[in-house]
């Protein structure tokens, strides 16, 4: 939704409520003329049955004194309206800072996500490393045990062929 929306609607709006007020404009002004021009009120009214002066200034007290409490009570609603959109527009700019509180704070924790992905990842990493490393190890002792072995089989066959050799030599057997 564009500016010109809003714009246009409180422009209808202001109209709408001005014109409900052309009413009492046009009663005023022709109050103002009559009392500005007495003359004129007399040359326009019916010469033949011309209101008394004090009924005809009664008439317009009475309509001034309407007028001027349904302006007042106008007034009233207009400055309520106010005081509503003052509140309505505080609760909005508290929604709105709470809305920056919750998108910081999400941008926050995505962060704190990607960080602690990472940090598994690397742990991830280095634990297929160190079990590699391990499998590589045991690979390496298999391999000690086995020459080891070979290496005591060789030895005992050695020592026992040495040792026939010796009974031989001095006739044991």
């Amino acid at each position: 939704m564009s500016w010109k929306t809003p714009f246009l609607i409180s422009l209808q709006s202001r109209d709408i409520r001005e014109k409900s007020h052309d009413n009492f404009i046009s009663a005023y002004t022709r109050l103002a003329n009559r009392t500005s021009n007495p003359t004129t009120t007399s040359d326009t009214s019916d010469p033949t049955n011309p209101p008394p002066p004090d009924q005809q200034l009664i008439t317009d007290l009475l309509a001034a004194q309407t007028s001027k409490g349904l302006l007042q009570s106008q007034l009233a609603a207009a400055q309520a309206e106010v005081v509503s959109l003052q509140a309505q527009i505080k609760a909005l700019e508290k929604v709105a800072r709470e809305k920056e509180r919750l998108e910081r704070k999400n941008v926050d924790l995505e962060s704190e996500g990607r960080d602690k992905s990472r940090v598994i990842q690397n742990l991830q990493d280095e634990m297929l490393t160190l079990t590699m490393e391990l499998n590589v190890l045991a690979d390496k002792e298999q391999a000690t045990r086995k020459e080891n072995e070979d290496l005591v089989q060789r030895w005992m066959d050695f020592a026992e062929t040495r040792a026939e050799v010796m009974n031989r030599a001095s006739n044991w057997e």
